[in-house]
């Protein structure tokens, strides 16, 4: 698989999580990862395609035993600098995990299927190596939010340009391939466009953390 992420778009990426906009879109996306993953302290956490440690932060600071691989050294840089020695991070795979089976009580993989040359290959290794949840975050194709980076990546080519979107109905089916008839919950968060998120904190509360197939960021659990 082709490495996406060098050290510019590392560094570039990190400064996003870090103003306004950026703390504000994590905030709302990890609180759905935390609903849905309902992960208790103390329990082991893969996330695959971990990037800059942004969300591994989020689970270590619930309580969570954590450790995050990634196909980018540039984007692991970056993480280890954010967690320190706190959270092992290492260089894989998601297609090819270095783990035994059932090697974890939940694997999460967020904003990382976009960025997978066959994430069917990725979902069943994810499975794989969990022994009980997987949870899912992805950029929602119909959304906003979705809409406006792919028209963007059309006329200035970049990571969104070469990133694949998906639908809540896509990345259902994609999962089906892998485990039939597979128990899922799944909800959004992001509704309203960045600009507006300011001032109707109150209406985008309303309108996240539930079966909205609008919202910016979907989030998905498998439970095994």
């Amino acid at each position: 698989m082709k490495i996406l992420f060098d050290e510019k778009i590392a560094r570039s990426y990190d400064r996003w999580a870090k103003i306004p906009s950026g703390r504000k879109a994590y905030a709302l996306e990890g609180e759905l990862l935390l609903k849905l993953g309902d992960m208790a302290t103390g329990q082991t956490v893969l996330e695959v395609g971990c990037g800059t440690g942004i969300h591994l932060s989020l689970f270590l600071k619930e309580g969570m035993n954590v450790m995050g691989i990634d196909i980018s050294p540039h984007m692991l840089r970056v993480a280890r600098q954010r967690l320190s020695s706190r959270v092992q991070v290492v260089v894989a795979d998601a297609r090819d995990l270095p783990f035994r089976d059932t090697s974890f009580d939940c694997v999460a993989l967020i904003t990382t299927l976009e960025f997978v040359g066959e994430p069917d290959q990725a979902v069943q290794e994810a499975i794989r190596v969990s022994r009980g949840k997987v949870l899912f975050g992805v950029l929602n194709k119909y959304s906003l939010l979705g809409l406006k980076r792919r028209m963007r990546g059309i006329f200035r080519p970049g990571i969104f340009s070469r990133a694949r979107f998906y639908s809540i109905w896509e990345l259902k089916r994609l999962i089906a391939k892998v485990v039939p008839a597979p128990n899922v919950t799944w909800a959004s968060s992001l509704v309203l466009p960045m600009s507006l998120q300011p001032f109707l904190t109150r209406l985008e509360r309303r309108l996240s953390f539930r079966r909205n197939p609008l919202g910016a960021f979907l989030g998905l659990m498998v439970r095994l």
